[in-house]
């Protein structure tokens, strides 16, 4: 009988531990770019579709993603490269990278500041850039959503048309 008692505690002691850490680790979908600052080995930052956050996350050092056809460790994938994420937000250790998905041809770019009345002038350069297939403007945000085509137009040559027509960028 003491044995049984025994383990019932027990049972119920590891099912109050996995519940609680069920609550304490919440997965979440992010999706943005990759981020210019440097964070450490272990930790890269994602600059978050249509918010103005940027996100430290810890990152397993040996995760590796396909990028120009070759296995990549994340440390190396450049800034403004477009990501699709789950972060699992551990509380104690902060957030922390699940799995990852990236796209070539797509970015997030973002300004110092992006008024509601500059999305015209915007809307303008990016529809006569050659390469630039559709894009979304979040002026709360401050963002613009970008898919183009990279054997047409880089990424930096993206960036440097926008700078161009007097946008200030992040």
């Amino acid at each position: 009988m003491k044995s049984m008692s025994k383990n019932i505690k027990v049972i119920a002691l590891v099912s109050f531990l996995l519940i609680a850490n069920g609550y304490a680790q919440e997965t979440h979908k992010v999706k943005g770019t990759i981020g210019n600052e440097k964070m450490g080995k272990d930790k890269i930052v994602i600059c978050v579709l249509g918010t103005k956050a940027c996100m430290p996350v810890r990152i397993d050092t040996s995760m590796t993603v396909k990028y120009q056809n070759k296995d990549t460790k994340l440390k190396d994938l450049p800034f403004g490269l477009y990501l699709e994420a789950d972060i699992i937000d551990n509380k104690p250790n902060g957030k922390t990278l699940k799995s990852i998905s990236i796209d070539e041809t797509k970015t997030v770019i973002c300004f110092t500041e992006l008024k509601k009345e500059q999305e015209n002038k915007l809307s303008d350069v990016l529809r006569k850039t050659k390469g630039v297939n559709n894009f979304e403007i979040h002026s709360a945000s401050g963002q613009v959503f970008i898919e183009y085509t990279p054997k047409i137009i880089a990424y930096k040559d993206l960036e440097n048309r926008i700078k161009e027509a007097g946008f200030e960028l992040e």
